[in-house]
């Protein structure tokens, strides 16, 4: 009974991906090192980068280590459940949040019941703030505040335009923009329209009844989130010392970083990351109000759904997946 006991404590719950599909299967708990922290993990989210590894795609090798079995996920909210050696910022019991790295090297995902985290990657939860709204947060918010803050330099009175404003990333990126003093054109399809313009834009172009790179407006940045133009069709509409800003690498983003050093505007690729100065910022945007639109939840036994929900082109806001309570269907 006591082998049992010890048995089941050094194991944890994951949704691994596999030959069979996605399955709960058990694996070794993970122990935090120095400098690190273990996690409860509550709740999680879905992002675009979960398909993309388990496609292998060039792209998703680039996000997470292609191990066997397979555990994805980046986003998190959850409870310390053990601190590591000389790990002395988050005591025992603790809500915080943040995302994994997104790295070749990562072999942990959030679809699990606990992960390790370095301690500068963390932040105090907010008691106001439910735990499913902070895993949604993570990842969109952070790309959102490092991509117009520190790589656009967006300040009070620069015009931003946010293209797919309807999107994860676009509909935050709208509050983060208006919270840094921006003036926001927001850019999205004709359902999304009223609900953009409610997350407070200043200006909405309906995409599909203008196009938004021929307007006569420009602009200190533009925002690609879903990553669909390139700098070169971009930079007509930049002022001068502008940023083109993408969220993913590709064919177009190696153009336009070699077209940008003969030009006075700027072309960026932002790889985000979990900080805890950033978190704790944005930590007091939501308690604030900073709207994270969900669109749907599920628990973590149901994941396959969660996924298949991710990529429907009726999806609205964050998928979100709930992790402790979520083990049984």
């Amino acid at each position: 009974m006591k082998k049992v006991k010890v048995r089941m404590a050094e194991k944890m719950l994951v949704m691994g991906v596999t030959r069979a599909g996605i399955e709960m299967i058990e694996i070794p708990k993970p122990k935090p090192a120095r400098g690190e922290v273990r996690v409860k993990v509550i709740a999680s989210a879905v992002n675009v980068g979960e398909e993309k590894v388990i496609n292998k795609s060039l792209i998703g090798r680039f996000l997470h280590s292609m191990t066997s079995p397979l555990v994805l996920g980046w986003d998190f909210a959850g409870i310390v459940d053990e601190p590591g050696e000389n790990s002395t910022e988050f005591d025992k019991g603790v809500a915080v949040w943040g995302h994994l790295e997104f790295s070749p090297f990562q072999k942990q995902g959030v679809f699990a019941e606990y992960i390790t985290v370095p301690c500068e990657s963390l932040a105090v939860k907010p008691d106001d703030v439910p735990f499913h709204i902070a895993a949604a947060a993570a990842t969109v918010t952070m790309t959102s505040l490092q991509s117009l803050r520190d790589l656009g330099r967006l300040a009070e009175g620069k015009k931003t335009l946010i293209i797919g404003a309807g999107g994860g990333i676009g509909s935050v990126s709208v509050g983060i923009g208006k919270r840094l003093g921006g003036h926001v054109t927001s850019v999205c399809s004709t359902k999304d329209v009223e609900r953009v313009k409610a997350l407070g834009s200043d200006a909405v172009i309906d995409r599909k009844k203008s196009d938004p790179l021929d307007d006569e407006s420009l602009y200190d940045i533009v925002f690609d989130t879903p990553a669909v133009h390139s700098f070169g069709r971009c930079a007509k509409i930049l002022r001068t010392g502008g940023a083109y800003i993408t969220t993913l690498p590709n064919a177009a983003l190696i153009n336009g970083l070699a077209h940008a050093l003969f030009t006075s505007k700027r072309c960026h690729f932002v790889q985000v990351a979990s900080k805890r100065a950033d978190l704790e910022l944005v930590s007091s945007w939501l308690s604030d109000g900073l709207e994270v639109p969900i669109d749907s939840r599920h628990k973590i036994a149901d994941l396959s759904a969660a996924l298949k929900r991710q990529t429907d082109r009726g999806r609205i806001g964050r998928v979100v997946v709930d992790v402790a309570d979520g083990w049984q269907s």
